[in-house]
């Protein structure tokens, strides 16, 4: 064991990313915060309707995503049948206030 500790961590040293100053690149599976591309919305509420957490919500001539609720599970993405929303890569979202993980999109009614 104290060779296998010697010839390994000892040899190479301390391996860790240069995060945040180099950022890091999610692989290519991952599932960031939902993104809603307002031209393509129509507001039939499937989204609303599919999401588990009920971190979607419409209001007129408004959508919100509730980014504390959210769970990143794509299913409003997946079943978005003009496909208005989409799974980022963004994953930094950390607020200072709870109002501040909540996304506000102005939608077609």
């Amino acid at each position: 064991m104290l060779e296998t500790i010697r010839k390994g961590v000892l040899k190479k040293g301390v391996v860790t990313d240069r995060y945040p100053y180099v950022p890091y690149m999610p692989y290519d599976g991952h599932l960031g915060m939902p993104m809603v591309d307002e031209a393509k919305c129509t507001s039939d509420k499937v989204c609303e309707q599919v999401c588990p957490t009920t971190a979607i919500r419409f209001a007129p001539g408004q959508l919100s995503i509730d980014l504390g609720l959210c769970i990143f599970c794509g299913e409003c993405a997946r079943r978005c049948p003009h496909q208005a929303i989409i799974m980022s890569k963004e994953f930094e979202l950390a607020s200072k206030r709870r109002e501040g993980l909540v996304r506000f999109y102005v939608v077609q009614q």
